[in-house]
């Protein structure tokens, strides 16, 4: 291939990113300088940010959506789920890996870049970021956040709400080809009452609840609606919806199974059914069978809907370094950071298995992540976004927080910001194999 061909494809695949930031947050503005507010923020700047988090407005990626992030328990009812049992202590291997790291390159959208000048860049917005090898810190910084405070996990969260399913196929409570009504008999009759927990695990349920940029843009979609409803925001006529309301009215768009959408709604529809199965608010299950299980650092805040619905979706918050025990679990390493193994081997199985989902991914948005992370994966999986065929696993938050697994290698990679445009999504798969080439 020569340069002109190479010059234009990778002109053409940044854009295709640029254009993926750009409309899948469609009022965001330029990116804060999180440097500056590493050490807190003024009594007005407090004040004005708190009386602005609606939201249209935390869609802009700006300051307002930058204190937020670090400040939710002040704005929403919250769960706070403690760490029960002392924390573990990581291991380090700083004396060589932060160097040969830093010096990984991507290409991002900001250009072929370091890792070192992707997070030094103030369009990145870059407030912390962990690599664990074999469970050891190999790399860690902190410019934009205190390791001591937490962080807004956005749809990193997402598997938690699957975790729960997992543990409870493992227990032979529910199956994956059972219908959602089985189990939330006020569904009956309704077009995800027909979808099955595969399908909502794999966000493939053929209906109108699709969370994409058109569907934010408009006021009246089921996705803008169920993120108005979180936000206390009147509908029409002045009337607050519920959540589940609104994805009981979600109508049929085609058969299920054959297109990966992806959706916060669906995400919720595993909340409601983890709680039907196990006769707990979702926040005491998760807390009983997966928190109070792991040495963390900190305290896990689950924030809540009005109505109490726990917003599993993306709205949860932790320190940097427990996020990245949390990607921990999903390893061999998992006895380094809990006291009993939460992710099975068959969950294990199930979610690597990525397979069955591939022609789904491929006609769905299979199209906005593969240009988003830059090396096409398998597929999506049981609220995974990327499969590898390695086995790396990426889950991705809409303003540039990542977690990212690779099981065997023991190797996790999680990071906090704030930018419309993030580059570090690009660096995970360099990274890893970085990691994986000693």
């Amino acid at each position: 291939m020569n340069t002109t061909m190479k010059t234009t494809m990778r002109f053409k695949l940044v854009n295709t990113l640029s254009l993926f930031f750009i409309t899948a947050a469609p009022l965001a503005t330029a990116a804060v300088d999180v440097t500056k507010t590493r050490d807190g923020y003024t009594l007005e700047q407090s004040q004005t940010y708190s009386s602005a988090t609606g939201y249209k407005e935390l869609l802009g990626g700006d300051s307002v959506t930058s204190w937020w992030a670090e400040n939710i328990s002040r704005t929403m009812l919250t769960a706070v789920l403690p760490n029960r049992l002392p924390a573990s202590t990581f291991e380090t291997d700083l004396d060589e890996w932060p160097l040969k790291l830093e010096a990984v390159t991507a290409d991002t959208h900001l250009g072929e870049i370091t890792l070192s000048e992707a997070i030094n860049d103030p369009r990145a917005a870059v407030k912390a970021m962990i690599i664990l090898h074999k469970g050891k810190v190999v790399f860690e910084t902190y410019p934009g956040l205190h390791p001591a405070n937490s962080h807004l996990w956005a749809s990193v969260a997402k598997p938690t709400a699957a975790l729960l399913i997992e543990q409870l196929i493992d227990e032979g409570k529910l199956n994956d080809s059972d219908r959602v009504d089985t189990y939330l008999p006020d569904f009956a009759g309704t077009a995800l009452g027909e979808t099955t927990v595969q399908q909502l695990l794999d966000m493939v349920p053929g209906s109108d609840t699709h969370d994409s940029p058109s569907t934010r843009r408009d006021p009246d979609s089921v996705a803008t609606r169920y993120y108005r409803a979180e936000f206390d925001e009147a509908y029409k006529d002045g009337k607050v919806e519920t959540v589940r309301e609104i994805l009981q009215g979600a109508g049929r768009t085609g058969p299920a199974g054959e297109r990966f959408e992806y959706s916060s709604g669906i995400t919720q529809m595993l909340v409601f059914i983890a709680e039907a199965v196990t006769n707990q608010s979702w926040s005491d299950a998760f807390d009983e069978r997966v928190w109070s299980h792991v040495r963390a650092d900190g305290a896990l805040q689950v924030h809540l809907a009005p109505d109490g619905m726990a917003m599993a979706h993306g709205i949860v918050s932790s320190r940097l370094r427990d996020l990245a025990r949390y990607g921990l679990l999903y390893t061999p390493y998992w006895s380094q950071v809990a006291d009993k193994q939460v992710v099975s081997d068959a969950a294990m199985a199930r979610i690597v298995n990525a397979e069955h989902n591939r022609e789904a991914y491929a006609k769905g948005d299979g199209q906005r992540f593969t240009p988003l992370l830059g090396e096409a994966p398998v597929a999506n999986s049981r609220q995974w976004d990327a499969i590898y065929a390695d086995g790396g696993m990426f889950k991705g938050g809409l303003f540039g927080q990542g977690l990212y697994v690779s099981p065997e290698e023991g190797i996790v990679i999680a990071y906090y910001s704030t930018a419309p445009a993030s580059p570090l999504h690009r660096f995970v798969r360099p990274l890893s194999k970085a990691l994986t080439q000693e």
